[in-house]
This record gives C-alpha cells, sequence and structure tokens, in this order.
C-alpha cells in the first residue's frame, strides 16, 4: 500500500507542511533576536523568544521585516515567492491549476509545486540561519568553521549584501 502513488504524493505533502513549519519558525525567531524592534532593543534574549508575537501569520513578519530593513531584491523577491507558494499549499490546493490526487497528471503538478516549495522554503531557511550566524559574530558569540563556511555560501551569491538595517525605524 506504501507503493500507492497516491500515498507516496501524500507522503511528500505531509514532509513539505512540517519543512515548511521549520522554516517559519527560523524566520519569526530570527527575525526577533537579530531585528528587534526598537521597544525591545534592550530586552534580553529570553525576552525575545517567549514573546507571544511567535504566534502571528508570517506575512506580517515579512512586512515588518522589510520596514526595519532594505532588502536585497534578489532577497525580496524570494521572500515573496515563498509567501506565495506558501500560501497557495497550505490554504489553496486549487492553485495551480490542475492540482490533483485522483490523477497521474495531477499528482505530477502537486510534486512540482512542492518541489519550488521547499527549494524556496530551504533556501530562506538558511539565508534565516546566516543572519543568525552574522548577528551572533557581531555579538562575540563563539562560532565554529561549519557555521563560517555556510553563512559564507548561502550570502555570497546576494551582491552588495543581503539587507541593510532602517536604525530608528520602529515597526
Amino acid at each position: 500500500m506504501a507503493s500507492d502513488p497516491v500515498h507516496k504524493t501524500l507522503a511528500k505533502i505531509g514532509y513539505t507542511l512540517l519543512q515548511v513549519q521549520g522554516t517559519e519558525r527560523v524566520v519569526k525567531r530570527v527575525i526577533q533576536v537579530t531585528m528587534p524592534k526598537k521597544t525591545d532593543l534592550f530586552a534580553s534574549l529570553q525576552e525575545k523568544l517567549s514573546a507571544s508575537e511567535i504566534k502571528r501569520p508570517l506575512g506580517p513578519f515579512l512586512s515588518e521585516l522589510r520596514k526595519r530593513a532594505d532588502l536585497n531584491t534578489d532577497f525580496d523577491a524570494l521572500l515573496s515567492r515563498f509567501l506565495v507558494r506558501r500560501n497557495e499549499f497550505i490554504h489553496d490546493t486549487s492553485q495551480p491549476e490542475g492540482w490533483s490526487l485522483l490523477t497521474r497528471t495531477g499528482r505530477e503538478v502537486v510534486n512540482r509545486q512542492l518541489l519550488a516549495l521547499l527549494a524556496d522554503s530551504n533556501e530562506v531557511r538558511d539565508i534565516f540561519l546566516a543572519m543568525l550566524h552574522a548577528w551572533k559574530v557581531q555579538a562575540d558569540e563563539p562560532t565554529s568553521d561549519e557555521e563560517e563556511t555556510a553563512f559564507k555560501a548561502v550570502l555570497g551569491k546576494y551582491d552588495g549584501g543581503l539587507l541593510s538595517r532602517r536604525w530608528g525605524i520602529d515597526a
């Protein structure tokens, strides 16, 4: 029964859901830690991590990030694409057209959507983890050689940097 194409597709859907949820948690936590609101600048790390804001949807978090920082255009496009694909996956499986578990062609559409969403999710998660690494370096927190290598690989493809903080602007 596990080799049934529908069951395989359902397993991929479950895996994708877990990966996207993990990426959302990383994004929210990294924004809270590395780019706090002006009113939270002197809050302890524990206070930032226990903030009730973590329950807010991802879209408003990304809107706040855009208020607090000037984003590289490629990075901003990635965030927008990830949010659209994530919302289609979570809220509207009729998009893209042809999405179906009942036919081989429909499952191919599902698989393409899942692969695109997973690729964006992985890239977004890696970028935010790289941002966390940059924050650790600035805060004189210990980092590993592996972190440094990953940081350079992830952010190296964004000419001119990933973002610049807008100091004095509170979201």
